[in-house]
């Protein structure tokens, strides 16, 4: 996951509190509201820390923040523990694994 600027930061701990709290994503106007921003501000902040891997978004669905833990998904995690274990391989030479697996499918298109 990559590094994230102080309101990027900030952004990202109003969000995780509401979704921790079980309450709704947060809409851009309450995200704008909370960091004293315009929406449009909100907005790109909101797609940044997903571009950044802190969050995700879900299609077709207001209010459809979530928190994407250590850059994975719960389920995917849950796969590569499992991997390794049956594997012996640690999580990092699984992950270079599949992408270098998935880069040779490429070129050979």
């Amino acid at each position: 996951m990559m590094g994230l600027t102080p309101r990027q930061a900030d952004c990202l701990a109003f969000i995780r509190k509401r979704l921790k709290a079980g309450a709704v994503a947060p809409s851009y106007e309450e995200i704008a509201g909370h960091l004293c921003i315009v929406k449009s501000n909100a907005h790109r902040m909101v797609h940044a820390l997903a571009e950044r891997g802190h969050i995700r978004m879900i299609r077709n669905r207001e209010r459809s923040i979530a928190l994407v833990e250590d850059g994975m998904t719960k389920p995917m995690e849950a796969g590569l523990a499992l991997l390794a274990r049956i594997t012996g391989k640690s999580r990092d030479q699984l992950v270079a694994q599949a992408v270098e697996e998935f880069l040779e499918r490429q070129v050979r298109r």
